[in-house]
Formats: C-alpha cells, structure tokens, sequence
C-alpha cells in the first residue's frame, strides 16, 4: 500500500485538486469537508482517489487519503499502523528533525500518547509504513517502555 501512495501520477492527481501549497492543518480540513466518517456498513477503498469518490470512510481512509494528500503537496509523509486496530500517519517535521504523529480521522496533530491516556489502549505493536519499508515504531507511542521487542 505505502508503495502505491508514492506513485507520481497519483500524487500529481491529488495536486491538481489545490491552487496552493496546504499547511497540514488545511490539509487536514479539506479531508473532512471531503470525507465523512462512517461506522456503519461501507465498502473499503485503499485508493486515494476512489475513498474521495466515495466520501465516506474510517482510520483506514482518512489516514490514506490525508497521507497521499501531504506527499502530493511535497510533505514527507507515511503510514501508521497499529496492529490491534487503527491506522494513522507521520509527517516529517523539518524544524523539529523528527516525525510528527497526525491521526487524521480525529483530527489530531502531534499527540502520540493519545492511544493509551485517553482510549486506554495497550499497544503492542505499532509500524510505519514508507515506501515499501517498514519500521517498528512502537516506542514512540507508548507512555511507558514496558514493550519486549
């Protein structure tokens, strides 16, 4: 999937949509005006242009979409993954020379303990997906390291 979201027609597709540069707030904003969350019965898209097309979705599609939405308007950009349930992205955040947590179904920037101290998950494993590669970065969401690798 991470492979897909790199492709150079897909992203220039998706920047065709915008007359500018999005900041990632904006970004994210334009997501939900195009997307609505859906918990009931939907068919599944990993495809950033038919989940816009359809219009509705979960983690899985917001996160997808918003994360080919921040590589087409040239932000580094992956996929997060959460083995028990959910799915989210990273942005590469320049100033700070680290990634930035964003979960774009919740519209939420920078708060990677979210998980555990306000839906009382215990995550066990979490992963980025970027371009193929795949890297655990459970640690990076756990309030405490209490994980065995």
């Amino acid at each position: 999937m991470s492979e897909k979201l790199v492709d150079s027609s897909l992203l220039a597709r998706l920047r065709a949509f915008f007359d500018r540069k999005y900041t990632l707030v904006e970004v994210l904003g334009w997501v939900h005006e195009k997307v609505n969350w859906d918990n009931g019965e939907i068919q599944r898209h990993d495809d950033p242009l038919e989940i816009l097309a359809y219009g509705r979705g979960r983690c899985g599609e917001f996160s997808i979409l918003f994360t080919a939405l921040c590589l087409s308007h040239g932000y580094k950009a992956r996929l997060i993954l959460d083995m028990s349930d959910h799915v989210w992205t990273e942005v590469w955040d320049q100033t700070k020379d680290r990634w930035m947590h964003v979960d774009p179904s919740e519209k939420r920037i920078d708060d990677p303990l979210m998980y555990e101290r306000d839906w009382k998950k215990n995550l066990f494993r979490v992963y980025a997906f970027e371009n193929g590669e795949v890297e655990d970065v459970t640690k990076n969401y756990k309030i405490h390291d209490d994980f065995v690798r």
